[in-house]
């Protein structure tokens, strides 16, 4: 199993009580952003959800003009600080925070020592910026995560709106999320996340609203076609066996999607 039930009913949770603090419109991105694009689809084709997420990405525009007085009142640097409050602590340049795998309760770092690992999942919320200005570093003692692509999201409109605990957000057009995730599956290094995403390239392949020449169309309008064959030709055979027993599909049909980019 990829993820542990409770991990994702608990990830969904605290994504709820993050965005009902934020002030909308909020992008979201990652695991959860795809699973709200495709599910709908995958559910009436297979009669089950879609896998959710175990991180909460959620993107964030920076303008490099900015001066330092505007980059402190941004809703990047406002949401860092929400998110802080609400419990999370800072691990390197992310943000996270322990549940007790089996109840879902919050742990308190003290009440973390106690408890063995197994018994621990540790969520992760990551706000995920578009440019890194030149100051961020200064102002938050971090250089966080940064992700190009969004700018398509936020400057070139390439997005929908949809309603979200009762909050306006903004998911990625399936191409760029597509693009986003033929990004960084290369870079994983933790093989739960490659899979997860090589599940979400094909369920974004097939899942999504448009057709898959025209997803393709836009796709490689954004990224180059042969990044993405060389991506596609890096996933081995038990990658896509793994990618199966996750969402629950037949390895030679995860393949078939796939080799729709080769």
């Amino acid at each position: 199993m990829l993820y542990e039930p409770n991990e994702i009913k608990t990830s969904e949770k605290q994504l709820e009580k993050i965005f009902k603090q934020l002030p909308g419109p909020i992008c979201l991105l990652g695991g959860w952003a795809t699973y709200h694009i495709v599910n709908k689809n995958f559910e009436k084709a297979n009669g089950r959800k879609y896998i959710g997420s175990r991180d909460i990405d959620i993107g964030f525009h920076i303008d490099k003009e900015w001066t330092e007085k505007q980059l402190k009142k941004s809703k990047f640097v406002t949401a860092i600080k929400t998110i802080e409050n609400m419990g999370f602590r800072y691990i390197s340049f992310r943000l996270a925070k322990d549940f007790d795998l089996d109840t879902g309760t919050e742990l308190t770092p003290e009440e973390s020592t106690r408890l063995p690992l197994y018994q621990i999942f540790q969520l992760y919320a990551d706000p995920i910026v578009d440019y890194i200005h030149p100051k961020i570093k200064e102002l938050l003692g971090f250089v966080p995560i940064d992700e190009p692509l969004l700018s398509l999201v936020f400057q070139d409109k390439m997005h929908t709106k949809t309603i979200l605990f009762e909050k306006t957000v903004l998911l990625p057009k399936p191409h760029v999320l597509l693009a986003m995730k033929l990004n960084s599956a290369p870079k994983r290094d933790k093989e739960n996340k490659r899979i997860k995403d090589i599940a979400d390239i094909y369920a974004l392949l097939w899942y999504c609203d448009i057709t898959l020449q025209q997803l393709k169309k836009q796709l490689f309008s954004i990224h180059p076609e042969e990044q993405a064959r060389k991506t596609i030709q890096s996933i081995t055979k038990e990658d896509i066996e793994k990618a199966s027993i996750a969402i629950g599909i037949s390895a030679q049909e995860i393949s078939r999607v796939l080799a729709e980019l080769k």
